[in-house]
């Protein structure tokens, strides 16, 4: 994306633990094909707790979370499905995280935009949507990873 100078990708989630491994999984891969991030690229383990990541965010030109997203109903989609989405796009879904993060993504992006409402911080979701929590992966494959790896390629 031009004009971005400053990017930060947050790998969210517990590697360990199933479909929820999606964002450190990502990371991974990405560190793999490029051991050298480009020039304003910062790369961040975020684990489950974003709360501790918002603060830095407004240092960024734009910020790229990367999560599994619990949606039971498959109101967002088919299970499975990668898709990076922009702040407009997630901004009003309704907050109902059953997840094992202190802080879902959207709740933290909302709570950033609350303590900086100054902030030009463009916010990015890659997801990848699940219809369940498991200890094992049940979408999580290397095809996804591959997937969501190009998606981020294409903002670097």
């Amino acid at each position: 994306m031009p004009g971005a100078n400053k990017t930060l990708l947050a790998g969210m989630g517990n590697p360990l633990s199933g479909d929820d491994g999606f964002g450190p999984h990502v990371l991974e891969a990405l560190r793999q094909a490029l051991p050298d991030l480009p020039a304003g690229v910062s790369a961040v383990e975020a684990g489950t707790d974003l709360l501790n990541h918002i603060e830095s965010f407004a240092g960024y030109d734009r910020v790229v979370l990367i999560d599994a997203v619990l949606d039971p109903d498959g109101k967002l989609g088919a299970p499975g499905r990668v898709a990076l989405l922009d702040e407009e796009s997630f901004a009003s879904w309704p907050e109902t995280s059953e997840g094992v993060h202190q802080m879902s993504p959207l709740l933290g992006v909302r709570l950033f935009r609350i303590l900086h409402p100054e902030a030009r911080t463009r916010i990015l979701l890659l997801g990848l949507f699940v219809d369940r929590l498991s200890h094992s992966p049940l979408y999580l494959t290397s095809a996804r990873i591959d997937e969501a790896l190009r998606a981020l390629q294409s903002l670097l």
